[in-house]
């Protein structure tokens, strides 16, 4: 059975309740216990902590706060105060469980306060109770937060100092009552205004009231807990009356400031303010309409909670719906992508298979199909499974495209860089290679092969030295003749000798001798002609004969040029090409203009009869020049 004190403090000194709260004093002169030596003695055993402050600097930190805000200056004014909660000592409590109730206590109804709370399991009177002491600030260092016992702000604003009210005490009993019953501890009824007397004759009350069936009840308590259950269901104080009088039978005499209860079996009836704070008429009204609010608050807020609960599993139940149709959507997904995937699987195998199988194999297109095999599908699109694998032959026909592309933009550049650096009085030969880029970049990407299309295209360089190879040809074949003109000689020498062909019959060792001597005598008389010299070869022979005799082509006579080219007037062109090729290989530049006088002094020192058939031809006229640079 716990109770609650409280004593108010006007002591400036804080740091004598800390003391008090660890020494010993006597209990009845409330004075220091001191040892042999003279000094306080501490208690035995207790706990103690602090609040908002350190235990060790309670005293200067309340002075600190009192100063901040400009309270307690006066002596009157009250510093702290004390509030007591003892329990019974049939109570099994323990000094931390003593300690958190305190707390608990505390934080509800003194919070924002300075405060130390400490322990005692040595009660007075020799009970040897456990008591919880709760020592505070008046001034309140943080803002607190409102409850139904405050008046006015200042019970909960910052800066202002507690007031310990009838009404907050009242609520502070019964949170004690309350707590101690949930606990498991005996308890007494603590809003009776004898209790406040003396806590023993409360204790007598209950157990003389025992008699009437209730247990260690009293009448008081009686009436007051059926008042409080019904204050709840009532909308107003005629019908708390009405309710008392038709429910329970009880008699009720309302005047204009109060009211009388007198239940059935009572002789005499009790006033509303005999049972306690909150019991007159007035207070009844008033908890009345606070509890009318309370329960519309509580109303609307059930009413906003259940509707919160609803919305809150609408919204489950459509996101759940909304995931279970991704899932499923997810999965018929996948599903289709890898029926798609292993069916272009099964299509690139059988692509591959076929180009491994085939006699002209294709690497690119190995390559491509490689590539086009699907090992996520998950991670692919509906768009890239059912992209369709090229057949060998639309893949060959697309990269001949490609390639003719590219072809047609390098037989291009080539074309410019021809037509704009090669000169065509040097090189005969530039039409004919002009032409032969002009048909590969026009010609049609759909009559063509692979293999045409990768064949390389020839530069001017590999052109001419071609066009010169089908040029040489007939040469050969006038030396072929020359042999078999040899041949035919030989036959006829064998002829005017006597000797016969019989192919059936065994020459004997003495005709074949002389058939050799007499062939070898031929040879040596009819020479075999040789092939002549291309204009290349001869522009070599003479540029190595200039740079191994002169070093330079400056330093050659001009007489000496003359012997060494030799021109002849049957061929002006030819003549013209030999002298820019040896001029080439010297690596010797001169200009259209140089290049003709050069190539004219050459000409003046060949013999006159030359020079007069060449000034008869007139092979520099302006109209040819143009036409041959052309």
């Amino acid at each position: 059975m716990a109770i609650l004190k409280h004593i108010p403090v006007k002591n400036r000194y804080y740091s004598s309740a800390v003391e008090y709260l660890t020494c010993q004093f006597d209990e009845y002169t409330n004075k220091p216990i001191f040892d042999e030596k003279g000094r306080i003695m501490e208690r035995e055993e207790y706990l103690i902590e602090g609040v908002n402050c350190e235990v060790d600097t309670f005293g200067a930190e309340c002075i600190e706060t009192n100063r901040f805000y400009g309270k307690n200056n006066a002596v009157n004014d009250v510093k702290a105060h004390h509030y007591i909660i003892s329990f019974d000592p049939t109570d099994n409590i323990t000094l931390e469980e003593a300690l958190a109730f305190g707390k608990e206590w505390l934080c509800v109804f003194a919070p924002g306060h300075q405060a130390v709370i400490a322990a005692h399991p040595d009660g007075h009177h020799g009970s040897k109770n456990m008591h919880v002491h709760i020592v505070l600030n008046s001034v309140r260092k943080y803002a607190g937060k409102q409850e139904q016992w405050h008046y006015k702000p200042c019970e909960w604003k910052q800066g202002c100092k507690h007031r310990s009210t009838g009404k907050m005490m009242h609520y502070a009993k019964k949170w004690v009552m309350r707590k101690c019953l949930i606990q498991g501890y005996e308890q007494v009824d603590l809003l009776t205004k004898k209790h406040r007397d003396d806590y023993w004759v409360e204790k007598r009350l209950m157990k003389s009231n025992a008699k009437d069936g209730v247990g260690m009840t009293s009448n008081k308590e009686l009436i007051r807990n059926t008042i409080d259950k019904l204050i709840p269901a009532v909308k107003s104080f005629d019908q708390l009356v009405e309710c008392l009088i038709n429910i329970y039978g009880w008699e009720i005499r309302v005047t204009d400031k109060t009211v009388t209860f007198t239940m059935p079996d009572m002789k005499r009836g009790i006033r509303g303010n005999k049972l306690g704070d909150g019991y007159g008429k007035a207070e009844l009204m008033e908890r009345i309409d606070v509890a009318i609010k309370e329960k519309a608050v509580a109303e609307a807020k059930r009413i906003a909670e259940e509707k919160a609960r609803e919305e809150a599993r609408i919204e489950a139940e459509r996101k759940a719906m909304s995931e279970r149709a991704e899932q499923k959507r997810k999965e018929e997904l996948s599903q289709k992508k890898r029926k798609l995937a292993f069916e272009r699987n099964g299509i690139q195998f059988e692509y591959f298979m076929a180009n491994s199988n085939s006699d002209d194999w294709n690497s690119d297109y190995a390559k491509y199909l490689m590539a086009e095999k699907i090992t996520d599908f998950d991670a692919k699109s509906i768009e890239e499974l059912s992209k369709p694998i090229l057949t060998k032959e639309e893949f060959e026909r697309k990269q001949i495209e490609e390639q003719q592309k590219e072809i047609c933009k390098k037989a291009h550049e080539l074309w410019n860089d021809t037509l704009n650096n090669i000169d065509g009085l040097v090189y005969p030969h530039k039409r004919e290679y002009l032409n032969y880029l002009e048909e590969i970049r026009y010609r049609k990407a759909s009559t063509l092969t692979l293999q045409q299309v990768k064949e390389p295209i020839l530069s001017f360089e590999e052109f001419n030295e071609m066009m010169e190879r089908e040029s040489a040809r007939p040469v050969e074949a006038v030396g072929n003749v020359q042999d078999a003109v040899v041949v035919k000689d030989a036959e006829e020498i064998e002829e005017t000798i006597g000797i016969e062909k019989n192919p059936t019959e065994d020459l004997e060792v003495q005709d074949i001798s002389i058939l050799e001597s007499t062939v070898e005598e031929v040879a040596v008389m009819e020479p075999v002609i040789e092939r002549p010299l291309t204009i290349g070869e001869r522009a070599k022979e003479i540029s190595t004969v200039i740079r191994n005799d002169y070093g330079r082509y400056d330093n050659v006579p001009v007489k000496v040029k003359a012997e060494l080219f030799q021109f002849s007037v049957d061929d002006f062109e030819a003549d013209m090409k030999l002298h820019s090729l040896v001029l080439k290989e010297l690596n010797v530049r001169m200009y259209s203009s140089e290049l003709y006088d050069d190539y004219m002094s050459i000409v003046d020192a060949t013999d006159k009869k030359k020079l007069g058939e060449l000034q008869k031809v007139d092979h520099y006229s302006k109209e040819k020049r143009w036409n041959q640079s052309r």
